[in-house]
């Protein structure tokens, strides 16, 4: 059954009031007839994407970011005859802390140059049966200024961004990878599909828009600069999870790297085998795996 509270946005006028977080992409002033001003607003969600009209600046609670999450809520209205959503409710997510109930099929389509390899990708998301796992996901994509550099990054230097050469496509290509193994039981294979997605997140930090080497993408490596995007969404999921966060963590410091940069699937599957059976150690552990720590990485990034 379809439910009215964050509903695909390619859903939205099945219903009569909609609210949820979605992506503003877009937002215009505009005149009527009359002169009197409004605002034509676009979301976006990897369904679509909405045009959505306010007549009311009060219902404007904060101000926005270009691209931004924003909790909005709508209904169906009705001029000359035609349904169109107006705008009764609109304020900007808070992005102090990580976002929460929130997955990432509201990644923007409408921001992302291969939208088909986007919905494939929210496709391979929906597959992790684990709550923990799904959460740790979009916590670290949904993050302030990661998620459309996400979905726009490529995964070379010096090569435009294309099909063959992106984030979106590149994880799809290590999960199938990973999922040829039909042994894999079902906590191994979310663990496997929740790496594929984020494992490379890094790189949003390594490369500029025009596929260089920025300046921190000079001095650390894509492990280090993963593991700092993940280090929050890290810290949350050891709230519920010890176990899934050692596994994480172990995976994501591994490093997977072949020859000539291709992914080692068979050493991935060693570190699966190992990982399921043993369990964390200390607390220690958790903090430092091959002697590698967040603060370190968190502490380069800024400098």
């Amino acid at each position: 059954m379809l439910n009215s509270i964050q509903p695909k946005l390619l859903d939205a006028k099945k219903f009569k009031r909609v609210k949820g977080k979605y992506f503003m992409v877009a937002c215009l002033q505009k005149h009527t007839r009359n002169g009197e001003p409004y605002w034509e607003i676009c979301l976006s969600d990897c369904s679509t994407s909405l045009k959505v009209y306010c007549f009311d600046k009060g219902h404007f609670f904060s101000s926005f970011k270009a691209n931004s999450l924003v909790h909005v809520e709508v209904c169906i209205k009705t001029h000359l005859g035609k349904p169109y959503l107006r705008c009764v409710y609109l304020e900007a997510v808070a992005q102090d802390n990580l976002i929460n109930n929130l997955g990432i099929s509201s990644l923007p389509s409408a921001l992302c140059p291969f939208p088909a390899l986007l919905t494939d990708v929210v496709d391979l998301f929906q597959t992790i049966d684990n709550v923990h796992l799904k959460r740790f996901v979009s916590q670290t994509l949904l993050q302030s200024g990661i998620a459309t550099k996400y979905i726009n990054c490529p995964t070379r230097a010096g090569r435009k961004q294309s099909v063959d050469n992106c984030l979106l496509s590149k994880t799809l290509l290590v999960a199938k990878k990973l999922l040829k193994n039909t042994s894999l039981d079902i906590d191994q294979r979310d663990l496997a599909v929740a790496f594929a997605i984020v494992h490379e997140v890094g790189k949003v930090n390594k490369y500029t828009s025009d596929s260089t080497l920025s300046a921190i993408g000079l001095r650390a490596d894509i492990d280090d600069l993963s593991l700092a995007i993940c280090s929050s969404a890290l810290q949350e999921l050891a709230k519920k999870s010890q176990v899934l966060h050692y596994q994480m963590r172990y995976l994501l410091t591994y490093g997977f790297a072949g020859k000539h940069a291709s992914f080692n699937v068979n050493n991935f599957y060693s570190c699966l085998d190992y990982l399921s059976e043993s369990r964390p150690k200390q607390q220690s552990t958790l903090a430092a795996i091959k002697g590698r720590y967040v603060p370190q990485a968190i502490e380069l990034m800024s400098q």
